[in-house]
Order: structure tokens, then C-alpha cells, then sequence
């Protein structure tokens, strides 16, 4: 057993890098969230792993578990989408700040020739299974190693935190259902658990199944704030909310009964009026 958790003070915490624009990286039109989202979530995991002074992405409490940062809330901003063409350099500057109440944000603004595209804002806590292979057994720890970063500049964190505060208590019936399918070799990572990208994945297949008739358009801008997860290969429920809201759901035991609320999404998407430009 590790002693206890050891605070390091650290400097402003950033990363720069260049990346030529290939199939992976862009949708139909604009960037491919699901390829960004994955890429931008094992930056912030290299940006932590740089604030503590390692050189790995392996993390562990003082009892020696090994601890996974876990997303709370993730926010895609795109711009200008009709900008992205393959084999454009596309510069990534990323940075790392204190989130408050024990969450690290990291903010990542995406540039082609000096022009702002897209931008990215991610929020977590860490978090460790209480037991071994259990989804429903992960919760909130304590790293042992606690890098002291300056605050973001930004209050999205805590904007974050009060929205999921009062999306957790509602507790409204969601209507018009799809029952949606995991995965496992797709939808869950290394450590077992639901993938973050994946709700992401799911609350598309929601929209689609849900509104057949409407034209697929670019994400303007999409928040998905995070509550839970589920055992590998089960499905979840896809619902709409409002007209841009939509929430996936899990089944609760046999026990307990009825449906626990995992993931939350607003979105709003670009109008296409047939121009190069876009307009919202």
C-alpha cells in the first residue's frame, strides 16, 4: 500500500501539435466528433499524466488500484465546418486546468491557417472500480498523485456541474424509446467500461431512429454530460427530451425496477441553405 495522496504543484500545462487532415479525422462535411473526441480524451489523460511527472497514462490511488479519468461532461463547438478539406494541417493546441471540486479540464482549440474551425472542452474526475469488472461498482477515489493546476479560465466546469445537478433530479418520463446496441470489440475501452465517444455513438443512432425524415446537417454544437455506465454488451434506451435534447437510459435490476438516466445531450445542428457557408 502507497502512502498518502501527495499534491504537486504544477505550471500552466499545455501541448501543441500539427495533424494533416485524412478520411479518420472529417465527416460528410466538417470533423468526425467520434475520431476527436477519442484522440482529444487520451490528450487530456497525456496532459495529466505530465502534470504528475509521468510518463505513462496509468494512474493509481494510495491503495495501488488503478484509478480511470472518468468524463463528467464533454462540449464539441464547430465553426466552421465547410473549412475542413483532406490534406489540410489542422493545428491542435490543447491545455489543462483545475475544474474545482477534484475535476481537470482540458480545452483544445482546433486552427486552419490562423482561423479558428472547431474547439473541444472536456471535464473529469477519476474514479476506480470498487469491484473488479462491475460497472455498477465504479466511483469517485482519490489519486495519489494530485497535480495543483491553475483554474481554467472559463466556468464550463461549473456550469457543467449545476446543469448535470438538476438533470439528475428530473425525474420525467422520457418518451418516444429506441432500444439501441452495444458492442463490446467497438463500443467499450481497455478497462471494460462504456466508452465515451460510444454515447456520443448511441445519441446519433437516437436521432436517427427517432427522426427519420430529417436531413442529416453538421454539429454546431453538442454538450453531453455523463452519469453513469453499463456492463459490457448491454443495451440502453435512446429517448428525446426537447426538440434538441435527447438522453440515453439503463435498465435498473430486476430489483430495483424501471430505467436510470446514463447520459444527457443537447445539440444543435448547422441549417444547409446550399451555399459554402453555413448558417445556424
Amino acid at each position: 500500500m502507497m502512502a498518502g495522496p501527495a499534491a504537486l504543484r504544477t505550471e500552466q500545462i499545455a501541448r501543441e501539435v500539427h495533424i494533416p487532415l485524412g478520411m479518420a479525422h472529417l465527416a460528410v462535411q466538417g470533423l468526425s466528433e467520434d475520431w476527436w473526441l477519442k484522440f482529444l480524451g487520451d490528450v487530456h489523460w497525456q496532459l495529466i499524466a505530465d502534470a504528475v511527472g509521468q510518463r505513462t497514462t496509468v494512474f493509481r490511488d494510495s491503495q495501488g488500484r488503478q484509478m480511470y479519468a472518468a468524463f463528467c461532461a464533454t462540449q464539441f463547438e464547430q465553426l466552421r465546418p465547410d473549412l475542413a478539406q483532406l490534406g489540410q494541417s489542422l493545428r491542435v493546441r490543447s491545455n489543462l486546468w483545475s475544474g474545482g471540486r477534484s475535476r481537470i479540464q482540458s480545452n483544445h482549440r482546433l486552427e486552419l491557417d490562423g482561423i479558428e474551425i472547431a474547439q473541444f472542452r472536456l471535464v473529469s474526475t477519476f474514479v476506480v472500480h470498487q469491484q473488479t469488472g462491475v460497472n455498477a461498482s465504479v466511483s469517485r477515489a482519490t489519486p495519489y498523485l494530485i497535480p495543483i493546476l491553475q483554474s481554467a479560465p472559463d466556468s464550463f466546469a461549473q456550469e457543467t456541474a449545476a446543469t448535470a445537478k438538476q438533470l439528475r433530479a428530473d425525474r420525467s418520463a422520457p418518451v418516444n424509446q429506441v432500444e439501441l446496441y452495444t458492442a463490446v470489440g467497438s463500443d467499450f475501452n481497455a478497462v471494460g467500461l462504456l466508452y465515451f465517444p460510444s454515447y456520443t455513438r448511441l445519441l446519433d443512432q437516437a436521432q436517427v431512429r427517432l427522426e427519420r425524415d430529417t436531413a442529416w446537417s453538421p454539429v454546431r454544437r453538442r454538450d453531453v454530460f455523463y452519469f453513469g455506465n453499463i456492463e459490457q454488451g448491454e443495451s440502453v434506451i435512446g429517448a428525446a427530451c426537447t426538440q434538441d435534447t435527447l438522453a440515453l437510459y439503463k435498465r435498473r435490476s430486476e430489483a430495483q425496477g424501471g430505467i436510470e438516466k446514463i447520459a444527457h445531450c443537447a445539440c444543435v445542428r448547422f441549417r444547409l441553405d446550399g451555399s459554402p457557408a453555413f448558417q445556424q
